[in-house]
């Protein structure tokens, strides 16, 4: 055989074996385990190079680091140069797990990604609940170990980003750590500088509109024939097998007329199907059920539900029902939201979160907002600048739905940043 044509074939071998160790020694996956000791599962994705569930040793307290719980994060891999999001979301993250899962920042920014569960949510709870370590400070140092960890392989810049809830954390996150992230994007979360404001108060002009009014109409309908449907009602959660105890039928009706407007609104419902008052029985309940599940009241949800209302009666804030207009149809004197908090455990609201975020946002123009125009969270906020709003838009509105120029003038903004 000529020599040269064995030389050829040699260095082709030696070519893709070194190509095929490259590539299986410089996996993400290879350099987290080589500086890690965390639990690594590798995922399907059709979005990323390489998808991970990654569970984390996390401090319950990070004032007094001992006692660890375990943190469930989700990361979609690129690149090691490429620019970082950082979700943070405000409950679990079983929706993350799912092999078509992503970010429209990640797509558009082809970046890593890195979804990471609420603290005392999902596969991240505690084995004790402590209430005095579920605040915004202790879940921001969360998100800060998690940065500074993944900054030894990631080495682009970090962009945080969460909706709701979740917007609430990635403020926090950035209120704390300014300098962990170039730039914050927020999605339906509400700057306040209040406890609490009742749903009409924040559903008026709404309210004022032929949608409006023929939802305040049925609203009224289906209080004042209360009697009538309930029997159906309880009926159908039989049916169902639910169990909202402590709450009876009828007092978990009321709480659902009681949200009706707003769920309808926050939901971005359709006002062309919203029924009239001579639909049936069967109508009218299938309706209301639709708008405002049940299922959201029963008790196992409620135990799910306990740390978000435990965070939004402590700090956050959150928002009531006027009662005096329908009173005389109510079976209970109260119905506060705070039903949904842990029952027992002593809350007393601390502005001291509302009051540094509004100081801090003044002084911060890398951080935006996107809000749907009748969503009630986007009603609550008291901050005007940097906000761009989707036209009759609703809570699940997002940078995709925003007119053409302000969807290039918002990504132009936010590529400055971590330019």
């Amino acid at each position: 055989m000529n020599i040269h044509y064995i030389r050829q074939l040699l260095l082709i071998f030696l070519i893709a074996n070194f190509i095929t160790t490259y590539s299986q020694t410089n996996t993400f996956q290879d350099k987290f385990s080589k500086s890690f000791d965390f639990i690594i599962v590798p995922k399907t994705t059709i979005h990323f190079k390489e998808f991970y569930e990654i569970t984390i040793r996390q401090s319950i307290d990070h004032s007094n680091p001992k006692k660890k719980f375990d943190q469930r994060i989700y990361i979609g891999f690129q690149d090691f140069n490429a620019p970082n999001v950082i979700a943070t979301e405000g409950y679990a993250i079983d929706y993350a797990s799912k092999p078509d899962y992503s970010n429209e920042l990640s797509t558009e920014l082809k970046a890593n990604l890195i979804v990471i569960e609420h603290r005392f949510f999902g596969k991240s709870i505690p084995d004790s609940l402590d209430w005095n370590v579920l605040t915004v400070k202790q879940t921001a140092e969360d998100y800060h170990f998690i940065k500074t960890m993944l900054d030894t392989i990631l080495k682009g810049k970090w962009i945080s980003t969460g909706i709701s809830k979740g917007g609430q954390a990635a403020l926090s996150y950035k209120m704390y750590y300014a300098k962990d992230v170039a730039a914050t994007v927020v999605y339906g979360a509400a700057v306040k500088n209040k406890q609490t404001v009742t749903s009409d108060t924040l559903l008026f002009n709404l309210s004022q509109t032929s949608c409006g009014k023929k939802l305040s109409e049925l609203q009224y309908f289906l209080f004042k024939h209360k009697n009538i449907l309930l029997p159906y009602f309880s009926e159908y959660t039989s049916q169902k097998k639910y169990d909202f105890k402590p709450l009876d039928n009828e007092s978990l009706f009321d709480y659902l007329l009681l949200e009706l407007p707003f769920s309808f609104w926050q939901n971005g419902n359709d006002c062309e199907i919203i029924p009239d008052t001579t639909a049936t029985i069967d109508n009218l309940l299938s309706y209301l059920i639709k708008i405002v599940p049940p299922g959201f009241f029963t008790g196992v949800n409620k135990i799910r539900l306990e740390p978000a209302f435990y965070m939004f009666y402590h700090e956050l804030g959150y928002y009531e029902y006027d009662i005096k207009p329908f009173k005389k149809y109510l079976k209970q004197k109260d119905y506060s939201n705070s039903y949904f908090a842990p029952q027992g455990v002593p809350i007393q609201f601390d502005n001291t979160y509302q009051k540094t975020l509004s100081e801090f946002i003044k002084n911060n123009s890398n951080i935006f907002f996107i809000y749907g125009q009748n969503d009630p969270w986007a009603l609550q906020t008291i901050w005007k600048e940097n906000i761009f709003i989707v036209k009759a838009g609703s809570h699940k509105s997002r940078i995709a739905d925003l007119k053409a120029e302000q969807r290039i003038n918002i990504f132009t903004k936010i590529k400055a940043c971590i330019n």
